[in-house]
């Protein structure tokens, strides 16, 4: 679900898509200095950085790949997001961002690409980094994407949705918003479980339009929310039912609960 503003009076749009790709190749000198890229977030006021040991102590967390950065950056509202950016660019002299239209937010109660220090026992942080300086360098591996995949806290919707926020223009989040839209707009399933399977879809929707992928997660969010304030017919009841800012991947389960309201 993204959590993009309607009421947004800014006339600019996707300005923060040279500020990732800068903020990228910023990131990938500091596999080994991981502490200072926690530090970094918390200077620009992100917080939740207590890890855990075996003896469920809460230690402070003293690693972080690429992509767990750029969710701590999304993990809040509109506003706040986009003034943590903007306070990062202007730290790290990088482009700074007017907007952040079509940005997936992270899950706040899963920030993390990672599982606690305890659990961490796969080497996840360097599978991490490998797909990220992969990802950047446009080589993604087979190898590394079902790597990643087994990590604890990575499903397809999140790990797809990270790559998103490392190189927007190259990757396209597969997510709650974007499965219908592609699927009802493109007529493109969605469904994926390989790496070739989700280049197949990025393909796909290349032949179908010539937009970048950051404008379509924003017209995909546009698309969702406006599907989510039709009235839809109850079959089960036979009842007209309307639910304001219901998000249209649950209309079927709704409706068909024979619930008469909300």
């Amino acid at each position: 679900e993204q959590n993009l503003s309607k009421t947004a009076k800014t006339e600019q749009k996707y300005t923060w898509v040279k500020t990732h790709l800068q903020l990228s190749e910023y990131l990938k000198d500091y596999k080994g200095r991981q502490p200072e890229l926690i530090d970094l977030l918390k200077s620009v006021g992100c917080d939740i950085f207590g890890d855990k040991d075996a003896n469920d102590s809460t230690i402070e967390l003293e690693e972080i790949d690429p992509f767990t950065f750029f969710c701590y950056i999304y993990k809040y509202g509109d506003v706040r997001r986009l003034q943590i950016l903007q306070t990062i660019a202007k730290k790290l002299d990088i482009h700074y961002p007017e907007d952040e239209f079509g940005i997936p937010s992270a899950n706040a109660q899963k920030v993390w690409m990672f599982p606690w220090r305890y659990l961490r026992v796969n080497n996840e942080i360097d599978t991490l980094w490998k797909l990220f300086y992969e990802a950047t360098n446009k080589q993604i591996t087979e190898t590394s994407f079902v790597e990643a995949l087994k990590i604890q806290n990575v499903g397809k919707t999140k790990l797809t949705e990270a790559l998103f926020y490392v190189d927007p223009i190259t990757f396209f989040p597969i997510n709650g918003p974007t499965k219908p839209f592609i699927k009802e707009v493109f007529g493109i399933d969605p469904k994926f479980n390989t790496l070739d399977e989700y280049n197949a879809i990025l393909s796909e929707i290349k032949t179908k339009t010539d937009k970048p992928f950051y404008q379509l997660s924003y017209e995909a969010w546009l698309w969702t929310e406006k599907q989510s304030q039709k009235p839809k017919f109850n079959k089960n009841a036979k009842y007209w039912l309307y639910a304001p800012g219901r998000n249209a991947e649950h209309w079927d389960t709704f409706y068909e609960d024979g619930i008469l309201g909300i």
